[in-house]
């Protein structure tokens, strides 16, 4: 079947925002838009009319994706969008908030540059894993269209494929256990100091590494490349300011877990959680083996299918409580931007999101150079990190909000010293 043949589902569709997505919504704002990139970097320049007619086909096959959000009296829902999606040359800042009169309502952008394809999307509509699977659709079908031999296999959802309703499931009801729910209290994390950058700037730089001699290095060290990079953001957060003085927080790294990994699930919306991770300075020199001891300890303890069906419990009986059920949605957003503001990102002092490896047929691999996934610009912490993997080089992109570039040359350096290859990109000059 030729991809621009593909029959349009139930144009009638609506749904209920999943458990993860209802905070988006009452959070956003100019400085926190709650919207985050994955992209594909081609090995030859992109055709926009092409990219076209490749979104118009992707998006059918996507009702998730394919909505625009409603307010109801008691939640927001999303319902089908009859409007085009329209794909954008690509402008600056990374992952600004969607503006829905730009977008025709749509909650995500699909723009160029040069020979990169990017996807930004609001969280509310999907996690990072549903996200790329968008985009691997979407990049198959521009490469069919664009005349490349490409054939699809079980890593594309294509036009040949029925959607499943598994796909635009919650997963969290269906794994909720209401006698299974984890405490909430947490301590507060060290937020770091920086010149803030005037509002709508970002920062990015990417550090783009072998992928092979880096899973070797973390090997070595006992620890998973997951592991071993929130280890040394620690150390790197340590180096730069609190060396020789402490803090009585710690330095806390959320670690976004797939949870698709530990409860069977085919959705493409929202389904993961987190592990905060660290350990707090008190003026002592730090040791990377002993963080990394610590971390790891953390994040193997804590990434069970008990420990996290136990955390799915905690979110959605809180949705689920009678007294929630009937507080008027503008109630709700008021309550939820307020508990957010006090324990978000305040609990945290920077986050570390690691999409794995992005697998694609083999017949799209020589038409790819890399992947890309960036977080968004986060409010009160001064960066963020993102990192995946593809064709031998993982891609780590660091997303920050201040002057200091203190963080991520502390990353790289620390890799480039233990003997791996480490080539920079930033969108503000050099670096190393």
């Amino acid at each position: 079947m030729s991809p621009e043949k593909k029959a349009h589902a139930n144009d009638n569709r609506w749904f209920r925002l999943d458990n993860a997505a209802k905070i988006y919504p009452p959070i956003r704002s100019a400085r926190r838009a709650g919207v985050f990139r994955v992209a594909a970097v081609l090995k030859a320049p992109v055709n926009p009319e092409t990219l076209q007619k490749a979104l118009n086909v992707t998006l059918s096959r996507f009702p998730s994706f394919n909505v625009r959000m409603r307010k109801g009296l008691f939640w927001y829902y999303f319902e089908h969008n009859p409007n085009g999606a329209l794909v954008t040359p690509e402008k600056a800042p990374v992952c600004r908030p969607v503006d829905l009169r730009e977008t025709k309502g749509y909650l995500f952008r699909v723009s160029y540059y040069g020979c990169r394809i990017s996807l930004e999307i609001f969280h509310a509509i999907a996690d990072g894993t549903g996200a790329m699977i968008f985009l691997k659709a979407l990049v198959y079908n521009y490469l069919a269209l664009s005349g490349a031999p490409v054939e699809a296999d079980e890593e594309i959802l294509d036009g040949q494929m029925s959607v499943a309703g598994g796909e635009v499931e919650d997963s969290f009801l269906k794994y909720y256990n209401e006698n299974r729910k984890a405490g909430r209290a947490e301590e507060t994390a060290y937020q770091m100091k920086g010149t803030r950058l005037p509002p709508g700037y970002v920062r990015i730089t990417q550090g783009i590494i072998p992928v092979e001699p880096f899973k070797a290095l973390a090997k070595e060290a006992g620890a998973t490349l997951t592991e071993y990079m929130a280890a040394l953001l620690i150390l790197a957060v340590y180096e730069s300011q609190l060396k020789g003085r402490g803090h009585k927080n710690p330095v806390k790294v959320s670690v976004p877990v797939n949870l698709r990994n530990f409860f069977p699930s085919g959705t493409l919306r929202n389904f993961s959680s987190y592990i905060n991770v660290g350990l707090a300075f008190n003026g002592e020199e730090a040791d990377f083996d002993a963080i990394l001891s610590a971390v790891r300890e953390q994040l193997r303890n804590d990434a069970t299918k008990e420990k996290l069906i136990e955390k799915i419990g905690a979110n959605v009986s809180a949705e689920r409580s009678p007294f929630m059920r009937v507080t008027p949605l503008f109630m709700k957003n008021l309550a939820l931007k307020t508990a957010y503001n006090l324990y978000g990102e305040r609990l945290v002092t920077t986050t570390l999101s690691n999409l794995g490896v992005v697998g694609v047929p083999e017949s799209m691999r020589e038409h790819i150079n890399r992947f890309e996934f960036l977080l968004g610009a986060p409010r009160r912490n001064t960066f963020s990190c993102a990192v995946c993997s593809f064709g031998g080089q993982v891609t780590v992109s660091f997303t920050r909000v201040v002057e200091e570039t203190d963080i991520e040359r502390f990353f790289f350096r620390y890799l480039a010293k233990k003997g791996l290859d480490v080539t920079i990109e930033s969108n503000y000059g050099a670096l190393l």
